[in-house]
């Protein structure tokens, strides 16, 4: 094996750990409440687009 193949196994290997890391605090996250519903988060994104667009477009 080369030491650039190993670079990319290492490289890899770090970033699926770090990616499983992220999904078991998220599921820590959602099992003790602390997460915004989809719908909220959404809604919130919405309105933000809106008042860019608003301001952009000049209809503020």
């Amino acid at each position: 094996m080369t030491t650039g193949h190993t670079n990319r196994i290492r490289v890899s290997v770090d970033w699926e750990t770090k990616m499983i890391e992220g999904i078991k605090r998220g599921i820590a996250d959602a099992k003790a409440g602390s997460v915004v519903p989809h719908e909220a988060a959404m809604a919130e994104i919405d309105a933000v687009i809106e008042a860019v667009e608003a301001e952009r477009t000049g209809k503020v």
